[in-house]
């Protein structure tokens, strides 16, 4: 478990024996919080004010889980404002401990799942004929065939020349113009 190591700072009061042992004592529960890293120290900055018939109590956690805490509460009584700071502290520190720990289950699920994907990935698909009905119903020129290739999303249209009567493809190759595939009548 780590260490939390405290800078006890009093404003406008005397910081006797018995107020920094309680202090201590108190913020001691917080440890349990800081991971369980017993070489790692934590710093935090607990800072007490005294005026007239107001107390606060401020703490400044640094370097935890890479986040600075700061918790500050203001009453009548220094006691309660001690309790009100520690309790808050510790509300905060558990959250964000288990968010570290949720962040480290999620990567770890997130890795597997990209294993598995690579996986996946492996595996060939059988490769599928899906037959496509010609438009060849009704003979139209090329030039009414570029047409339709034009105004359509196709790669090609097949159909029958209205010139010759053979089944012919116009097609749109890669150097942006337009091909033309004109087939002998089959004997």
């Amino acid at each position: 478990m780590a260490q939390l190591k405290l800078n006890l700072i009093g404003h406008g009061i005397d910081l006797t024996g018995a107020i920094k042992n309680t202090l201590e004592e108190k913020f001691k529960k917080l440890e349990k919080y800081l991971g369980d890293d017993e070489r790692r120290e934590v710093f935090a900055d607990v800072i007490v004010n005294k005026e007239k018939y107001r107390a606060s109590v401020e703490i400044v956690i640094y370097n935890v889980f890479d986040h600075t805490l700061r918790i500050k509460k203001e009453t009548d009584d220094l006691y309660t404002a001690v309790d009100y700071v520690v309790d808050a502290a510790e509300k905060q520190l558990r959250r964000l401990k288990d968010k570290v720990k949720t962040t480290g289950k999620k990567e770890a699920q997130k890795s597997k799942r990209m294993m598995t994907v690579v996986e996946e990935e492996v595996v060939e698909k059988p490769i599928e004929i899906i037959e496509v009905e010609p438009e060849l119903y009704k003979p139209i020129s090329v030039e009414d065939a570029v047409v339709k290739l034009l105004g359509s999303k196709r790669e090609f249209v097949v159909f029958c020349n209205v010139e010759t009567g053979n089944a012919a493809v116009v097609y749109k190759r890669k150097d942006g113009n337009i091909g033309l595939i004109e087939m002998p009548a089959c004997k």
